[in-house]
């Protein structure tokens, strides 16, 4: 708080809605013209929220939520740091399919699929919360332990194939930083369909979806056995990507939100 008096800045924007309490908001808004909050993750308590100017989400479900709040909100998404790839240089794939993220109580949903990959298909898995799985689950003898920043890019650019699946507060919507991270490394990505996915990637040609574990197994095995057609769409996905999905022109759609809600409380 006290670098925040310090500096003074004209936007204080916060990444983590359970990190300042309500009162210290309350404190920093006398020094501050707009502070403003992104989330894409469980909300917490609404005491937390009230004192943002505006709150930023890649949850297109949550905004509606925020104004029937009376909270401010738009809808801004995610993407993917180019900067990456210059970190990971040439990475050979050599892991055919793979499930690079964590397990969690949030991502409850998932695990049957999870654990249906791992009985049908050659798949190995990277990230943290496999200790939270009973013994005889089959995810654990195929797991290869916790990645973290450039290990975790790693482990997906190594993957031919690489699967998402969304955490259960996302609904029916495509929001993960998976979608970004997996295609931005040119992996393919197969994930699971949502209502938004057409909106972020043309579907059967950037990305492939499915609507069931059994459906997500058979794509896995076709495009094991296609390996032309997965690195086609491969490619596709990571020039949409780069083109369209990355933090520069998310920043390009960002500053005219912040410059708007500046305006306003001028």
């Amino acid at each position: 708080m006290a670098r925040v008096r310090t500096f003074k800045p004209d936007v204080l924007y916060c990444q983590d809605l359970s990190f300042f309490p309500p009162h210290a908001l309350a404190e920093l808004k006398k020094t501050v013209p707009l502070i403003v909050g992104q989330i894409a993750c469980p909300l917490p308590p609404d005491g937390f929220l009230r004192p943002y100017d505006l709150i930023l989400t890649s949850f297109p479900h949550f905004v509606p939520r925020f104004h029937e709040m009376g909270i401010k909100s738009e809808y801004f998404r995610i993407g993917f740091d180019t900067r990456v790839l210059d970190i990971l240089g040439n990475v050979p794939r050599d892991v055919p399919v793979s499930f690079v993220g964590g397990i969690s109580r949030h991502h409850g949903k998932a695990v049957p699929l999870l654990e249906h990959l791992a009985d049908t298909t050659p798949i190995q898995f990277f990230g943290y919360g496999a200790k939270t799985l009973p013994r005889s689950s089959p995810i654990r003898k195929r797991h290869n332990g916790e990645v973290w920043g450039p290990d975790m890019y790693r482990a997906l650019a190594r993957s031919r194939i690489t699967i998402n699946r969304h955490i259960n507060v996302a609904e029916n919507n495509a929001n993960n930083m998976r979608l970004y991270e997996a295609t931005g490394v040119g992996s393919l990505l197969i994930t699971d369909r949502k209502d938004n996915l057409g909106e972020i990637f043309d579907v059967g040609r950037e990305v492939v979806a499915y609507s069931s574990p059994e459906e997500a197994t058979e794509l896995v095995r076709y495009y094991i056995d296609h390996p032309d057609e997965a690195d086609a769409i491969a490619k596709a996905g990571q020039a949409r990507t780069l083109k369209d999905h990355t933090y520069k022109s998310r920043m390009e759609e960002l500053v005219p939100i912040l410059e708007r809600y500046l305006e306003k409380q001028g």
